[in-house]
């Protein structure tokens, strides 16, 4: 659950507002959970600071260390993605990397009833997670939805393990 939480703070890049919910859709491992990301005041014109306030809710008998299943963490992301330009740029560079990871544009999709939603791909350098999503401007709250996460703990329990999530 560790590296979920890690991979969750490269998913917020797109802040389209001051505050998204997520809720945690229910796994092999894990009941659900939410997730609430916030832009920190001190934020400047290039960077911006988020806060993640996370809580996992585990099955029974799974065995996984409670330290892990709640907490916040902070990361500083490009101010590009507060908005659709970023994605825009990607879409034109295909890929770009950024602190610890690099985002890659994966084409256009259909959201909901929306058109042109933005396929996005997030590979973290450490290699231990792999995050699709759907980004669009209309999108509530961060824009983001149908977040997918991958995790390449190589622990057996854990490997390749899926975790999705919606904006509330």
């Amino acid at each position: 659950m560790k590296y979920f939480i890690l991979a969750l703070f490269y998913m917020v890049g797109a802040m389209a507002s001051d505050q998204s919910k997520f809720e945690i859709l229910p796994g092999k491992l894990h009941k659900g959970g939410n997730l609430v990301a916030t832009l920190e005041n001190g934020s400047s014109a290039e960077e911006v600071i988020i806060n993640l306030k996370y809580e996992i809710i585990k099955k029974g008998l799974v065995p996984v260390s409670n330290e892990y299943l709640k907490g916040v963490y902070k990361q500083n992301l490009p101010a590009i993605f507060l908005d659709e330009r970023g994605y825009l740029e990607l879409e034109n560079t295909k890929s770009m990397k950024i602190k610890d990871a690099t985002v890659w544009h994966k084409g256009r999709t259909k959201y909901l009833d929306l058109n042109d939603a933005h396929l996005i791909q997030i590979l973290p350098d450490n290699k231990k997670s792999e995050m699709n999503l759907i980004y669009h401007p209309q999108a509530p709250g961060l824009g983001w939805d149908n977040v997918k996460i991958i995790l390449r703990t190589g622990v057996p329990l854990l490997d390749n393990y899926v975790l999705e999530g919606k904006s509330k």
